[in-house]
């Protein structure tokens, strides 16, 4: 449990310390929904918060819920990600990360607008699941993003 309080608290730090001054309009928030299969079927839920990082970049940090129903049994399972914008482009591509308590998925992928994402990568098993097979393997994604903050500047 130590090493995950420090673990958060070092990437609450690398985000505060690389990150420019933020205002209402140089931040997104809000609520993201998602389709994901690996080994079977996963909805997530969850939120989002997404902020300028050097230059035109954004950095994505997502807190989410997984919901599936594997091996005839339903489970849900918490999951943090990291998602690199290196553009700011209509259609640009992504990296991201995603880490549950039981797999580690780095991904990459095209993103329209920082609203919808597509896409694919491989889930490395770090953990196992008591009664369940290991959660690992290719993975491939459909994520909508909401904005509740987004003004357009006229």
């Amino acid at each position: 449990m130590q090493n995950r309080n420090i673990h958060w608290i070092g990437c609450m730090f690398f985000l505060l310390f690389f990150s420019k001054k933020v205002t209402a309009q140089d931040h997104l928030i809000g609520p993201t929904l998602s389709y994901q299969f690996q080994k079977g079927s996963i909805i997530k839920a969850g939120g989002y918060f997404a902020f300028p990082f050097v230059g035109d970049n954004i950095l994505r940090a997502d807190a989410t819920a997984n919901f599936t129903w594997t091996q005839k049994k339903f489970a849900l399972i918490p999951e943090a990600a990291l998602t690199y914008y290196p553009q700011t482009y209509v259609l640009t591509p992504f990296v991201r990360a995603e880490v549950t308590p039981y797999t580690f998925t780095p991904k990459a992928g095209i993103s329209f607008a920082t609203l919808l994402d597509l896409d694919f990568g491989y889930g490395f098993s770090i953990n196992e699941k008591k009664d369940y097979n290991p959660i690992k393997g290719f993975a491939v994604s459909l994520r909508f993003s909401i904005p509740l903050n987004y003004r357009l500047n006229m």
